[in-house]
């Protein structure tokens, strides 16, 4: 493989990982950077270009035995790393891929499958949040996830991690008009919405039978669902709990429900 010491943090090759806690410059650029051994190993194992890896001279010599011949590896001191990205670099290792194209409508659509689970997030701000929810789809068999432009970067460092790289896994489409593209997977191809929502009017969670193809729609940390996405439900439904608390978290309510659905699902196939 290709390793290049790097002599100085200005060094034009590796400007990609500067100051990576404090911008958004990988989204603007079309690219993605991991961190961590795990992430960075399901970075390469995905059908995602890699661009190159970015290394301390301790962690080279345990991963070089899998590190793809052809890609470029800058090695630099860890303390100069740590200067360089923004925050510790004890893991040692970062990786830099193109970013996956966001998918057309149509392909999130098997049509020899009357059984799939697509998963809106609108407006889902919290990269911790988004990446634990991301890596719940992945466990509960999700079929895709519909993000706008409020949600929060799913290819961010940070999402990456949380999501320990899920999010190269589970097709993610990047949705200009939300309620356009939901009315699209209603009309044309027979999915029905249903939102998470806290109302005692809603129907509880135990009591849900989910549709074949179910959009299940997740609403934002703080105010929940707009009131033009929950006029798109077909179907409402919540979580009963006490009245000590008032909600519980988003990626936790995540949790509940993909479970639920995932396994009412696959009773369906059967």
């Amino acid at each position: 493989m290709p390793v290049f010491p790097v002599e100085s943090l200005d060094d034009p090759r590796i400007e990609i990982y500067r100051n990576l806690r404090s911008t958004n410059r990988t989204r603007d650029l079309g690219m993605m950077v991991a961190e961590s051994d795990r992430v960075v190993r399901r970075m390469i194992d995905s059908d995602c270009e890699m661009v190159s890896l970015l290394a301390s001279h301790r962690k080279l010599d345990k991963c070089s035995d899998w590190i793809p011949r052809d890609l470029p590896v800058y090695v630099l001191a860890e303390d100069d790393a740590t200067r360089l990205v923004g925050f510790d670099f004890h893991g040692g290792l970062l990786g830099c891929a193109l970013r996956p194209p966001s998918p057309l409508l149509a392909e999130l659509v098997d049509h020899d499958r009357p059984v799939q689970t697509l998963l809106a997030c609108p407006g889902v701000t919290d990269p911790q949040n988004l990446g634990v929810i991301i890596r719940l789809a992945t466990a509960f068999g999700a079929d895709g996830m519909l993000a706008d432009n409020a949600t929060a970067d799913p290819f961010s460092r940070r999402t990456l991690r949380v999501s320990t790289g899920s999010a190269l896994k589970l097709p993610i489409r990047n949705c200009e008009n939300l309620v356009a593209d939901i009315g699209r997977l209603r009309e044309e191809w027979g999915f029905e919405t249903a939102g998470a929502i806290i109302d005692s009017r809603a129907v509880p969670l135990h009591e849900v039978q989910r549709p074949g193809r179910l959009i299940l729609m997740l609403g934002n940390e703080t105010h929940g669902l707009s009131d033009e996405l929950k006029e798109l439900c077909d179907h409402r439904w919540t979580i009963p709990m006490t009245d000590l608390v008032n909600s519980i978290n988003v990626s936790v309510a995540a949790g509940i429900f993909l479970h639920a659905v995932f396994e009412q699902g696959r009773r369906l196939e059967t």
